[in-house]
């Protein structure tokens, strides 16, 4: 009887599309993921189901959006209904194990502490919360003393206005973060290359989330290279009244693009590649183990990074803009099935969890699963589909709040309860600049947006639908 194939799910956390290379025209650099692209599909059109990381971590184990799984916000906020994820035998873990799967999981956990990846039956590594991009945590520190390493960072007067989020690291690559997370999975996969048993493998990045920290050797790669200004840097973000004013970063009035934000940017580009050099250890890996050719190779984000963009937004959170909502997503398949594919139907976080189940012949419950196996339209671009995405925001840092964003053609609706609505032509627009909710001319796209995201609400039991339907339908007449 064949083996079934080995699952590799390589996830980072804030990862913005400028960051990576197949993504289009950028300064970042990216060879390996890069090289995934083109020897695997590359999904154009994938949206987060929440640009915040417990919420859009327990989607992935779930297979429901956030509002189910009752982890609205990351679990150290307010806001948040449960504290992390409860034992069900819907996980995924639970039902990869079922389908005969060894479990390994190494990196950034946050989706509770009640229930750790080893209660679940995962091996490796694995640490909850941030932990300031798991530089304190007790495994990473024993690591150092025993290698003679240590963490240490320096942090010019330029990057400190960032508040100290980010710097350049004092040392050899062997003695970061991405590097110690990058051996834990190579032992894994010498633990589980030779068992009868397939394995499936997640391994989570802290970056390139803030702090962006790298090497001088990464940092020096991009230190002469220009940085062009964001497309909507410009956009009166101060002048605006919303909710995005939460996240101006606070000194915005006095920041430069070309002195500040770039040299920011430089050092997020230099993590995000710090962070694919590690992953193509990990993939060669695969390779010197004999297990490569019947491995699945998967990777995407949990949602992506604001940046400066926007007027100088900050994160991620209380906007409906691309820069966090769109995330990378691309599949490898050891067959080269559809190698160099770009497929631009709507993806969604939320069809990760089917999809992994599809793969590895794990029965889950289709009812009950808020997203679609993307094997089907992998096999067939014919395959019937949906045709609008949604994304849920319910607050992050300690301040609850409640959006949800809908993409449709090249359309984009925000509504926020109290809050003016969002609505975007991304195709005249792609910088998301004007809002035409008051156009006459488009009054009619919006009712259809809207009517769109009510059902979307209703079919997946979200408790904000009902005021949804009394504020905003109709809308027009009311407004």
């Amino acid at each position: 009887m064949k083996k079934k194939t080995n699952i590799l799910l390589l996830m980072t956390d804030q990862h913005r599309l400028s960051a990576v290379g197949a993504y289009g025209e950028t300064p970042c650099k990216t060879p390996t993921l890069d090289k995934l692209a083109n020897e695997g599909i590359r999904f154009d059109k994938t949206y987060t189901v929440c640009p915040v990381c417990s919420p859009a971590r327990s989607s992935i184990m779930s297979g429901q959006y956030p509002h189910l799984t009752e982890i609205n916000c990351n679990i150290e906020d307010m806001g948040t209904t449960k504290r992390g994820l409860e034992k069900s035998d819907a996980l995924l873990s639970e039902r990869l194990q079922e389908a005969g799967y060894n479990l390994g999981f190494t990196g950034k956990w946050h989706i509770g502490d009640k229930l750790r990846p080893n209660d679940l039956g995962f091996v490796g590594h694995n640490f909850e919360g941030h932990g300031s991009g798991g530089f304190k945590y007790k495994e990473y520190q024993d690591y150092l003393k025993e290698k003679g390493l240590e963490h240490k960072v320096e942090i010019s007067e330029i990057q400190g206005m960032a508040n100290g989020r980010a710097g350049i690291l004092q040392g050899p690559i062997e003695s970061t973060v991405p590097y110690f997370l990058a051996e834990n999975t190579i032992s894994m996969i010498d633990k589980f290359a030779n068992e009868e048993e397939p394995f499936f493998i997640w391994h989570n990045n802290w970056g390139p989330h803030s702090p962006y920290f790298a090497t001088q050797e990464y940092y020096d790669s991009y230190k002469d290279i220009d940085i062009p200004k964001w497309g909507n840097y410009e956009w009166d973000s101060l002048g605006t009244i919303g909710h995005h004013l939460l996240k101006i970063h606070p000194k915005q009035k006095d920041l430069e693009w070309d002195t500040h934000w770039s040299e920011w940017i430089r050092c997020y580009y230099a993590s995000a590649t710090m962070i694919d050099d590690q992953f193509a250890r990990i993939i060669h890996h695969l390779k010197e183990k004999g297990v490569y050719d019947n491995t699945i190779i998967i990777f995407t984000a949990d949602h992506g990074e604001t940046l400066g963009s926007h007027g100088g937004l900050t994160d991620k959170g209380f906007h409906h803009f691309e820069e966090t909502h769109r995330i990378p997503l691309i599949i490898r398949f050891p067959d080269g099935r559809k190698a160099g594919t770009v497929i631009d139907d709507f993806a969604s976080l939320a069809d990760i969890y089917p999809t992994i189940c599809e793969m590895a012949e794990a029965e889950y419950d289709k009812e009950n699963s808020h997203g679609l196996s993307l094997v089907p339209l992998i096999n067939d671009k014919n395959a019937d589909w949906r045709e609008s995405v949604v994304t849920e925001f319910n607050g992050v840092n300690c301040v609850p709040s409640q959006q949800r964003t809908i993409r449709w053609k090249d359309y984009k609706y925000g509504y926020t309860p109290a809050g003016k609505d969002e609505l975007y032509d991304l195709e005249k627009d792609p910088n998301e600049m004007i809002n035409l909710i008051d156009d006459e001319s488009y009054h009619s796209i919006g009712d259809e947006l809207r009517t769109r995201l009510l059902k979307w609400m209703k079919e997946t039991k979200d408790p904000a639908a009902w005021l949804f339907a009394a504020n905003r339908i109709p809308f027009y007449e009311n407004n």
